[in-house]
């Protein structure tokens, strides 16, 4: 016999996590289904674990303000996670940069955030190349901690998460969605909502509406060990570099906007074969020369990095707008279809928060009358 609830969220990522937290908050019954085996696996994982403030998009303010809208409350939210009281700078690469010094900072003005501006000489570890450069108050997560802090708010809230399992099938028969899945037998949804971050576009094709491109993007990203201070250095606007501390580690994420991109394709479906660890496309890479070749473009502009040792990697897909070069924007998108269906294009991971109170304002009014 089938189970029902009201709620099925598909992607067990602090997108649809956040989601499932908030329609139980609502009283309604909820399952989460998760391909990866444990949630927060994927590409809430496999990023820089950086919590924004925009300061990272001066093409788009869309996306800056939109970070701003969740960063306090997920700040708050997950204290416990969250890495702070380090010295996290901007600055403007003096050659080849989209976006100029004076440029930049009207952006930093435009945004309302506070920040500082601050010369090369003037920061703990020396960068090369950039000569104007701004501090902000910009953290960093960690996730290991964030997820055991998610799945005690889930346990909490009685969601229950089926882990393992990628949902094959959802379709609408007489007013109700029915979730298939390879083993979990078969669920009945009042309402679906589609977190699954670069799968959203088949479950929204089975559903017989329209879907268009994305860019999905393959990125590996060096966790290293470098004797610096704890420090962050964004090296913008363009084909430049970022070193974060990793979380509450010892050890730094290091991203190169160009080398992190180890494969990339615009269509309406991500390939399937990035998922599998043996076919993903950093599969059968060199690993040592790919970490070698990123170090000799960064140490540009951060020398210390010549003295890195390669620790691990993140890796794994991610999905964005395609066609947004010029703008680089990274928005967050809730697209509600017909009262009962719902999809999140997931952007920045602060923008959790709100998306989820989004979701939770279409939840609401559809189960208005019980």
């Amino acid at each position: 016999m089938a189970q029902a609830v009201d709620v099925a969220v598909i992607g067990g990522g602090i997108f649809g996590a956040e989601v499932a937290l908030k329609a139980a908050s609502l009283g309604l019954s909820v399952k989460i289904f998760e391909a990866k085996a444990d949630i927060l696996s994927g590409a809430s994982k496999n990023n820089q674990n950086r919590l924004h403030l925009g300061f990272h998009y001066p093409r788009d303010l869309e996306t800056g303000r939109q970070s701003i809208r969740g960063f306090e409350a997920f700040r708050e939210k997950y204290a416990e996670c969250i890495q702070e009281g380090f010295q996290n700078a901007y600055f403007i690469a003096n050659e080849n940069s989209l976006t100029s010094a004076n440029s930049y900072l009207d952006f930093c003005r435009r945004l309302g955030v506070p920040f500082k501006q601050i010369k090369p000489s003037d920061f703990p570890v020396a960068v090369t190349g950039a000569d104007f450069g701004i501090l902000c108050d910009e953290v960093v997560y960690d996730c290991n901690i964030l997820r055991e802090l998610v799945r005690q708010r889930l346990q909490h809230g009685k969601v229950d998460a089926v882990l393992g399992e990628r949902v094959s099938m959802v379709s609408k028969k007489g007013g109700c969605f029915h979730v298939e899945t390879p083993n979990h037998g078969l669920i009945l949804a009042d309402v679906v909502v589609n977190a699954s971050y670069g799968d959203i576009n088949r479950i929204t094709e089975q559903l017989g509406f329209p879907i268009v491109e994305n860019l999905y993007e393959y990125t590996a990203v060096p966790i290293i060990k470098v004797g610096m201070p704890r420090v962050g250095i964004t090296i913008m606007d363009g084909p430049f570099m970022t070193v974060l501390p990793y979380g509450k580690s010892d050890n730094f994420l290091l991203y190169n906007v160009t080398h992190s991109v180890v494969a990339s394709a615009v269509s309406r479906l991500m390939d399937p074969r990035w998922l599998m660890p043996e076919s993903a496309p950093f599969a059968n890479r060199d690993k040592r020369g790919f970490f070698d070749e990123m170090i000799n473009l960064c140490k540009e502009y951060v020398p210390a990095l010549e003295r890195a040792e390669l620790v691990g990697f993140l890796e794994g897909p991610r999905m964005v707008l395609a066609k947004k070069e010029a703008s680089d924007a990274r928005p967050s998108i809730v697209n509600n279809y017909d009262g009962g269906y719902v999809s999140v294009f997931a952007g920045k991971i602060d923008h959790s928060i709100w998306v989820a109170d989004e979701v939770g304002e279409l939840l609401k009014a559809k189960f208005a009358a019980r």
